[in-house]
C-alpha cells in the first residue's frame, strides 16, 4: 500500500488548518448570530400575535357591551302596560331598526315564559322558552349572551337578552345578534395572509366561521391545550400545516377567541435569515478556501525549498561526519593493515630461507619436491593475508564515499557479527572487552547497510572512548546485543562502563556540534548525524546514563513486517 509523500502530507495539513482555523469562528458567529435573530423574529411573531389577541377581545368585549346597554336602556324606557299587544311589537319593532344592524330580530318575552311581542323574519309571536337554557341563565343572572344554538328556527344564530322585574315578575328582552356582523367584526384580524380569528364555546364547537374551514356549531377537530390566564400562545397543526396560536377568554369565559397564524409565514422573517446566512457562510467558506488552497500551496513550496536547503545541508553534514569517523577508525585500520603485513613480511623472511635451502639441496641431491610444498603454502598464506588487507581497503574506502542511501533488506543475524569484527581489534588494543550478543530471530529490516554500519561503529567508537577515559587499558567493557521486541522491531544496544553523562548533557546529545570530548577529539556531529539516520529509517535512538556508571544507546529499527 503506498502511502503519500511528506510534502503531502504537509500540504494536506495546511489546507485542512487553514479552512478550519476560520470556518469554526465563522460557524459559531453565524450560529449565535442566527440564533439570537430567530429568538427575536420569533418573540416578535408571537408579540404581535399576542397584541392582536388582546385589540380583538376588547373590540368584541365593547361590541357586546354595547348590546347590552342598548337592550338594558330599550327595556327600562317601556312602560309597564306597553310590554305587549301592538304597541310593544311596534316600539320593538322601532328599536330594531334603530340597532344598525346590529340585532336580527328582536322579541319581549313575558313572566310566562312566551313572546308577547316580537319584530322579525320568524314565526316566533307565543314561543314558550320556559325551558331555553339561555332563558334560564337571564332570569338567574339577569344579562346573558348565549352559545350559538338551532332554536325555533332551525337556524344557527345567538342571542343576547337582559331582564327587568315588575313588581317581582321578569320580563325579558331577548335579540338575535347579526352572525355576519358579529363575524365580520371577530375576522377583522390583520396578520399577513394566513392570519385568520374565530371563536369557540366549551365544547370547541365553532361560534364563528373560519376562514380556513369550519362552520357555525360545526365541531373543530382540532386539540387546544386549555386556557390557562386571560392569554397563551401555543402551536397546533392541522392537517400537515403547523400554526402559531394565541387566545383570550371571551364571554365571561363562555367562549374562546383564537387568533393564528401558519408557522410558516409567522416565522417567515427567521427562514429568510437561515437562508441569508446560509449564503454568506457559502460565499464566505468559498473564499476561504480559495484563499487556503492559494495560501497553503505557497506555504508548501516554501517550506519544499527550505526542506531541500536542509537536506542538502544533512547531507554536507552526514559527510562531514564520515570523514570524522574515518580520522578516529585510522589507528584502528592502521593496526588491522599493520597485523597481517608483519605476518607477510615473516613469511617473506622464511621464503628467503626455504629459497636457500633448496638451492643447497638442488647443489647435493638435486630433490626439491619438500620445499615446493612449503613454497605453496607461504605462497597461499601470502594471497590470504593479502584479500584481508584488500578487504579491509574497500570497507575504509566505502565508508569515506558519498553515496545516495540504497536501502535493501538486512538479515540482522549475519549483518551485524560482520560488522562488530571491524572494530573488535580496536577494542582489543584498548583493554577492553567487547561482548556480542546477537539473537537468533532478530528481524530482517530495511535499511542503507552503509548508514547503518557508519551509526553503529560511531556509537561502539563512542563507548571505546568513554570507557578508555574512565578505565585506561584495564578494566573496561562494551556490551552489545541485538533482540526482537514486542512490536516485531529490532532493538539494538551499545552499554559501556564508561564516564557516563550527566543530566543536563543528556538533553543536549543529540545537537549538532554538541560533543562531551576535549577539544579537537570530537565533532560534534556524531550523534545528531545518528539520530538524523535513524530516523530517516522510520526507527528511534534513545540514550540512557548516570555519570560515572556508564551509558546505554537504544536503536529501535522497524522489522519489516512490523513496518
Amino acid at each position: 500500500m503506498n502511502t503519500p509523500s511528506k510534502p503531502c502530507e504537509i500540504r494536506r495539513l495546511l489546507l485542512i488548518s487553514m479552512i478550519l482555523v476560520p470556518a469554526i469562528p465563522l460557524l459559531l458567529t453565524a450560529a449565535i448570530g442566527f440564533y439570537a435573530f430567530s429568538e427575536t423574529t420569533r418573540g416578535y411573531a408571537v408579540s404581535s400575535l399576542s397584541q392582536a389577541v388582546v385589540d380583538h377581545r376588547r373590540m368584541i368585549d365593547d361590541f357586546l357591551k354595547e348590546r347590552r346597554g342598548d337592550l338594558e336602556s330599550f327595556l327600562s324606557l317601556l312602560p309597564p302596560e306597553a310590554l305587549t299587544g301592538e304597541f310593544a311589537r311596534q316600539e320593538v319593532a322601532a328599536m330594531l331598526k334603530t340597532g344598525g344592524g346590529a340585532f336580527q330580530d328582536m322579541g319581549i318575552i313575558g313572566p310566562d315564559g312566551t313572546h308577547t311581542a316580537y319584530a322579525g323574519p320568524y314565526d316566533l309571536l307565543n314561543k314558550d322558552y320556559r325551558q331555553a337554557p339561555w332563558y334560564v341563565e337571564t332570569l338567574r343572572m339577569g344579562y346573558y349572551v348565549s352559545d350559538v344554538f338551532l332554536g325555533y328556527r332551525n337556524v344557527p344564530h345567538f342571542v343576547a337578552a337582559v331582564v327587568r322585574r315588575i313588581d317581582g315578575r321578569p320580563w325579558v328582552l331577548r335579540a338575535t345578534i347579526n352572525s355576519a356582523v358579529f363575524e365580520d367584526i371577530v375576522n377583522a384580524v390583520n396578520i399577513g395572509d394566513s392570519g385568520e380569528a374565530y371563536v369557540l364555546n366549551r365544547e370547541n364547537r365553532f361560534q364563528t366561521g373560519r376562514r380556513s374551514g369550519g362552520a357555525l356549531l360545526e365541531e373543530d377537530d382540532s386539540v387546544y391545550p386549555p386556557q390557562q390566564g386571560d392569554l397563551m400562545t401555543f402551536t397546533d397543526e392541522k392537517d400537515g400545516e403547523g400554526y402559531l396560536s394565541a387566545s383570550a377568554p371571551l364571554n365571561d369565559g363562555k367562549w374562546r377567541l383564537i387568533v393564528r397564524q401558519k408557522t410558516a409565514e409567522a416565522f417567515n422573517d427567521t427562514v429568510m435569515a437561515g437562508y441569508t446566512v446560509l449564503l454568506c457562510l457559502l460565499c464566505g467558506g468559498a473564499v476561504v478556501v480559495v484563499l487556503a488552497i492559494v495560501v497553503s500551496r505557497r506555504l508548501s513550496d516554501a517550506m519544499e525549498e527550505k526542506t531541500e536547503a536542509v537536506r542538502k545541508l544533512e547531507g554536507q553534514l552526514l559527510q562531514a561526519a564520515r570523514l570524522a569517523e574515518l580520522g578516529e577508525m585510522a589507528a584502528g585500520f592502521a593496526h588491522e593493515i599493520n597485523n597481517p603485513l608483519q605476518i607477510m613480511k615473516a613469511d617473506l623472511a622464511l621464503f628467503d630461507l626455504t629459497l636457500k635451502d633448496i638451492t643447497e639441496r638442488e647443489a647435493d641431491n638435486g630433490e626439491n619436491n619438500e620445499a615446493k610444498a612449503e613454497l605453496t603454502s607461504i605462497a597461499n598464506q601470502l594471497n590470504i593475508q593479502i584479500d584481508r588487507c584488500a578487504a579491509i581497503t574497500r570497507e575504509i574506502l566505502r565508508f569515506g564515499r558519498q553515496d545516495a542511501p540504497c536501502t535493501q533488506p538486512l538479515e540482522m543475524a549475519v549483518y551485524l557479527p560482520r560488522l562488530w569484527s571491524m572494530v573488535e581489534n580496536k577494542a582489543q588494543v584498548h583493554g577492553i572487552k567487547l561482548h556480542c550478543d546477537v539473537a537468533p530471530h532478530i528481524p530482517t529490516i530495511q535499511a542503507d547497510p552503509g548508514q547503518l554500519q557508519q551509526v553503529m561503529i560511531n556509537l561502539v567508537n563512542n563507548a571505546i572512548h568513554a570507557v578508555v577515559e574512565r578505565h585506561g587499558s584495564e578494566g573496561g567493557e562494551i556490551e552489545v546485543s541485538a533482540q526482537k521486541d514486542d512490536r516485531g522491531n529490532a532493538v539494538i544496544t551499545v552499554s559501556d562502563n564508561g564516564t557516563g553523562m550527566s543530566r543536563d548533557h543528556l538533553g543536549k546529545i543529540f545537537m549538532p556540534f554538541f560533543t562531551t570530548k576535549a577539544p579537537g577529539q570530537g565533532t560534534g556531529l556524531g550523534l545528531s548525524v545518528c539520530h538524523s539516520i535513524i530516523d530517516s529509517m522510520g526507527g528511534e535512538l534513545s540514550v540512557a546514563s548516570r555519570k560515572g556508571e556508564g551509558t546505554t544507546f537504544t536503536v529501535t529499527i522497524p522489522g519489516m513486517k512490523a513496518s
